[in-house]
């Protein structure tokens, strides 16, 4: 039995005797051509590609820090992660996410995902700016007189441009392409937030403001149509079809009107088999009776009043929301070896601390991986204890020594802090290295944190550095947030599920 309690509450009686009125619930995308893009969306790859990092000279760092336009510290790969949850959705899949900056147009993992689409999201890096302006507020005294009062705020306002292409894949057509320009601003009393401490506060804000476009775009706003549904005036079957229908029976409603139907009805039958197939989301056989209204409708003035293009248009694009499809490849399936770091520097701690967060990136972000305990024994009992002699091994000897179909390598170059006085910088520089056993191809990519701080006060910043650095070295975790940073960077060039 057909039951759609849902719809109950929703239909309206109109107050006119020939019809009744119901609504139907759809999403409706915002980009032109929404139907052709579905199928891309079925099974969406999304990549934010964003400039990496400039290298700064420890002048230049520390020029920038004294005269604070170190600029905000932005997070593509929040960006990306945003944007795929969003897509994520019932009728639509995100294979993953990552962050490009190699500047290529190709991406080597697309292949091995197997989307249908591809989503580009080009970020610039954010701006942010903080200045004193003049604000006037008026209101009206005990007499009624207009007052104005004029009050010194600190402006603080950022703003993030974005350029979005979605494409088809493989074939890599253009489907949709649109760009703009994500804004917030806030009033403050006084400038003693740093600009790019407050941007940090606010990045959620503009991100939140670029996935409500994202999903409005592609995923629908909520929307409803209207549909009437016609009775047969001094027809008792009609008008009992149509009070079934608004009682919600809509199945005993139908049969009334496949009877009447098969022993040729009007039109108006036809119109409630289309409007009860539609509240089913059956798409196809509603244009169908939508379709034989329509035509036995022509002259009828009831008929002219009904707007069959907006119908099948909106049938269109719901038919086109096909169930998602999965995404090709395994990439995720693929078991995961994490290898010992090498490394170029004196840190006996820094290391083993980067490999661990980076493990435990990747094992959030899907990956099917060898724990760094099994895979540290293994390699022991080839006589490998350091990352820096497994160069004298082959990647696919040691895939097959611990079962893996993929190995990270890692090599930390810069693991350090020089503390001066009033300046103290900070720094985690490294690479890793994918290489995967079926294809035997590898890739490359660096990352680099560097952070400054210049104290106001020069006795207050040493005990501060000191304080910091020993807190850390207690707890065996030197330069723990730049380290974290640094993963984070790490593992956003690779392929990441949604959450």
């Amino acid at each position: 039995m057909m039951k759609i309690s849902l719809f109950l509450p929703l239909i309206l009686l109109s107050g006119c005797g020939n019809y009744f009125s119901v609504r139907v619930p759809y999403r409706v995308p915002d980009m032109p051509n929404a139907a052709a893009a579905r199928p891309a969306l079925s099974a969406l790859y999304v990549t934010v590609k964003a400039p990496a990092a400039a290298e700064e000279s420890a002048l230049g760092s520390l020029a920038g820090a004294l005269l604070n336009k170190s600029g905000p510290d932005f997070s593509p790969a929040a960006l990306a992660g945003r944007a795929a949850a969003a897509l994520d959705r019932p009728g639509a899949k995100v294979c993953a996410w990552r962050v490009d900056k190699s500047g290529s147009a190709e991406d080597g993992f697309a292949p091995p995902l197997g989307p249908s689409g591809l989503l580009v999201i080009s970020a610039s890096r954010p701006s942010v700016s903080s200045r004193k302006e003049e604000r006037v507020s008026v209101y009206y005294d005990k007499n009624k007189q207009k007052q104005a009062v004029k009050n010194k705020v600190w402006a603080y306002s950022a703003a993030l441009s974005a350029e979005f292409k979605l494409y088809t894949w493989p074939a890599m057509e253009l489907l949709d392409s649109w760009g703009d320009t994500f804004t917030h601003a806030e009033d403050r009393l006084d400038n003693t937030k740093d600009s790019g401490d407050w941007y940090a506060e606010s990045e959620e804000k503009i991100l939140s403001a670029v996935t409500g476009r994202l999903t409005a775009r592609y995923a629908g706003r909520p929307m409803d149509r209207m549909r009437a549904v016609f009775i047969q005036k001094k027809d008792r079957e009609s008008e009992e079809a149509a009070r079934l229908a608004q009682r919600n029976s809509w199945d005993k409603a139908v049969e009334i009107w496949l009877r009447r139907t098969a022993a040729a009805g009007s039109w108006r039958d036809y119109l409630g088999l289309a409007v009860a197939a539609e509240l089913k989301k059956d798409y196809a056989g509603a244009a169908a009776y939508y379709r034989q209204a329509e035509n036995l409708s022509a002259g009828d003035k009831d008929g002219a009043r009904i707007f069959w293009g907006q119908i099948y248009q909106d049938l269109e694009m719901a038919s086109s929301t096909r169930p998602a499809a999965g995404c090709g490849g395994g990439w995720f399936g693929v078991k995961t070896a994490l290898l010992p770091f090498s490394d170029e520097t004196s840190s006996l701690d820094g290391p083993p601390l980067v490999r661990q967060l980076v493990y435990e990136r990747l094992k959030a972000g899907g990956y099917d991986l060898v724990s760094l305990e099994e895979t540290d024994a293994a390699l022991r009992r080839h006589g490998f204890s350091e990352g820096g002699q497994l160069a004298a091994a082959k990647p696919a000897d040691i895939a097959k020594w611990l079962g893996a179909g993929r190995l990270v390598y890692g090599n930390i170059t810069d693991f350090g802090e020089i503390m001066a006085g009033v300046y103290n910088r900070r720094m985690v520089k490294g690479s890793a290295r994918v290489w995967d056993a079926a294809t035997g191809k590898e890739i490359v990519f660096e990352e680099s944190v560097v952070k400054v701080n210049t104290p106001k006060s020069f006795v207050g910043g040493m005990f501060g550095q000191l304080a910091r650095g020993l807190a850390e070295r207690i707890k065996n975790k030197p330069l723990a947030y730049e380290s974290a940073l640094f993963s984070r960077q790490l593992t956003e060039n690779l392929p990441n599920l949604p959450k």
